[in-house]
């Protein structure tokens, strides 16, 4: 009797490699995550930067040339063979570009049904840029906790994120109004109907307290709502330069 490996399928998502905006200036959107915000770019180049958090996480911003790229919040989707996942996305009736090489990875691009881009993204080694020994205060940008998109039709994006490309909803909200995918590598995709109808993107970086982040941003002139309570976490939102959603979010101790 032959056993059946359990290995994930070259073409699942394992986890979200990179969230991040695409911005129309590069050096103001720096200056904000950087010096606003708190966090240290680990990769900074004429295009763009990448913030490679303490959790395992990464931050990116690129400026793209003009028409390369849509503005705003886009995922890259983590998968062992871009060219194996691109042919089970159409299998399953997505549709998406056929995968393109950079110096560091192989990706291709697609969009959910509201729009928004989906990158699927393989690494080609290792990511040699996390930092170690960064000291930790209660304001310090530690992770990101969940990042995702606000959606006009919660039910069709889940149905997309599930069906096309293959994510397993870990947590459904009770009326509807969205779901949160737990990836492999610990990393947190959701979709989210907002009462307003707004859509696009966000990002929930983690603090260990929104009251003294929220301060603290207040005091550098950074405009943020109050901070809001649900039963599992705190939260203050705000945008940045370019008008994407940022969320300092600090999760409630379970138990």
């Amino acid at each position: 009797m032959s056993v059946q490996s359990t290995a994930p399928a070259a073409s699942a998502v394992a986890g979200t490699d990179l969230a991040g905006v695409t911005v129309r200036d590069l050096p103001k959107a720096l200056a904000f995550y950087r010096d606003t915000l708190g966090m240290q770019p680990s990769v900074v180049s004429e295009r763009g930067a990448e913030f490679h958090l303490p959790d395992g996480t990464t931050f990116g911003i690129w400026q793209p040339e003009d028409g390369e790229f849509a503005l705003g919040f886009s995922a890259m989707f983590a998968v062992g063979d871009a060219a194996e996942s691109t042919k089970t996305i159409r299998q399953r009736g997505g549709e998406i570009s056929d995968p393109f090489e950079s110096p560091v990875c192989y990706m291709a691009l697609s969009k959910d049904p509201e729009g928004n881009p989906v990158i699927v993204h393989q690494k080609k080694s290792k990511d040699e840029h996390r930092p170690a020994g960064q000291a930790r205060t209660l304001t310090t940008i530690h992770g990101i906790d969940l990042a995702g998109y606000m959606v006009s039709d919660p039910q069709g994006a889940i149905a997309y994120y599930r069906d096309v490309l293959g994510l397993t909803p870990t947590d459904i909200d009770e009326d509807g109004r969205g779901a949160e995918f737990e990836l492999a590598d610990g990393s947190t995709f959701g979709v989210w109907m907002m009462p307003d109808k707004r859509q696009g993107g966000f990002v929930m970086f983690a603090v260990d307290s929104v009251r003294a982040k929220a301060a603290e941003l207040r005091s550098r002139g950074v405009e943020l709502s109050d901070v809001i309570e649900t039963p599992n976490c705190l939260m203050a939102f705000g945008p940045d330069p370019e008008g994407n959603a940022v969320i300092i979010h600090q999760r409630k101790a379970h138990g």
